[in-house]
């Protein structure tokens, strides 16, 4: 993907408004086919990073589908998921429910499997 677009994208993503925090999350979709290795591990690290910080449920249920769509294509493999750890509780609904299911193997992480 070309580098100002990829810049502008991940601008969106840490604006402090809700909808464009969702829109640049939906925007996913459209181009995850098109990033390059590094630019899908830095999106998968940073989308993972915001996911416990964001407040809005229905930004929060974007970024996770944003997760979903790099995921879809292939594109998670070397992003660290673990922060989706720290989101707590109360601010999964049952919308983000099969998002973090799906997501619980990529958040335990190979080790925690063969743990004693």
């Amino acid at each position: 993907m070309e580098t100002n677009y990829y810049v502008e994208f991940i601008r969106d993503l840490l604006s402090p408004d809700e909808a464009v925090r969702t829109e640049a999350s939906d925007r996913v979709q459209d181009f995850a086919h098109l990033l390059s290795g590094t630019q899908a591990r830095v999106t998968g690290d940073l989308i993972a990073m915001l996911t416990p910080h964001e407040k809005s449920r229905v930004a929060l249920e974007a970024l996770l589908h944003a997760l979903s769509d790099l995921d879809g294509c292939g594109k998670l493999e070397g992003a660290d998921l673990s922060p989706l750890e720290e989101i707590s509780e109360s601010a999964i609904h049952v919308e983000h429910r099969d998002y973090m299911e799906s997501f619980a193997p990529y958040i335990s992480g190979p080790d925690d499997s063969t743990a004693n």
